[in-house]
């Protein structure tokens, strides 16, 4: 509600105030509320605020890293524009833990959730198995298919690529969608799915992964992930 009251907390203001402080290991709190510039812009300031503590890396690990970041950050974005219809947009920031060097990023909405979305093209029955179905491979709730300027962007990829390429880096995400609960841990191979005694009321997004797990360039990801597309 753009409350500029501060807290007692200097964690939560600074989260807040909306300015990015070099010394910090964490993003504020952005808002998410339309496509193009103010997507890429965002994604691209956390991107940075992340790669600021990967001085030690190559020039070419670092690009490596900022690409999966740029590429992850801006697919979770469009989708809170793309589907959620979210009267408030959607919220989201990032963080970097200096001891275990991993990255957590996060993006919440108060929107319709996935059941709304998916049951208009898939059979799906609550929450959770509409969260599978969007993790498919091609899988989109677009009314038609849509194409986006982006490199890499392909509707019906971004949810799949996500974790896709969280399982590749070793990584955990979880998606909660209203009472829907969907988490997975890479390094355990574990699933968790299940339905909750209370509604989030929207959809939250987060993940984690390290550098060290990156194998590959964002290119040459994309190109694995989708070499056995049909023609």
């Amino acid at each position: 509600n753009n409350d500029n009251s501060s807290t007692e907390n200097t964690y939560i203001d600074n989260m807040l105030k909306n300015t990015y402080n070099n010394i910090k290991t964490y993003s504020p709190i952005e808002h998410i509320h339309s496509r193009g510039e103010n997507i890429e812009t965002t994604a691209e300031h956390i991107a940075n605020v992340m790669l600021k503590n990967y001085t030690h890396l190559s020039e070419n690990d670092r690009k490596d890293l900022y690409d999966y970041m740029f590429y992850l950050f801006t697919e979770m974005m469009n989708n809170v524009v793309d589907h959620s219809l979210s009267p408030i947009g959607g919220y989201t920031m990032a963080q970097y833990y200096p001891t275990t060097q991993k990255i957590q990023f996060s993006i919440a909405d108060k929107g319709i959730g996935f059941l709304e979305n998916v049951k208009f093209k898939q059979n799906v029955n609550d929450e959770v198995e509409a969260i599978e179905k969007a993790l498919e491979k091609g899988f989109t709730a677009n009314k038609a298919n849509q194409l986006y300027g982006s490199a890499y962007r392909n509707a019906g990829y971004g949810l799949y690529v996500m974790s896709e390429i969280i399982k590749q880096v070793g990584g955990k995400f979880v998606i909660i969608s209203n009472n829907g609960l969907y988490r997975y841990n890479a390094l355990s191979n574990n699933t968790e799915k299940k339905i909750l005694d209370y509604s989030f009321n929207g959809v939250l997004v987060a993940f984690e992964f390290k550098e060290e797990g990156i194998n590959h360039s964002m290119q040459e990801m994309v190109n694995i992930l989708m070499q056995e597309e049909d023609e």
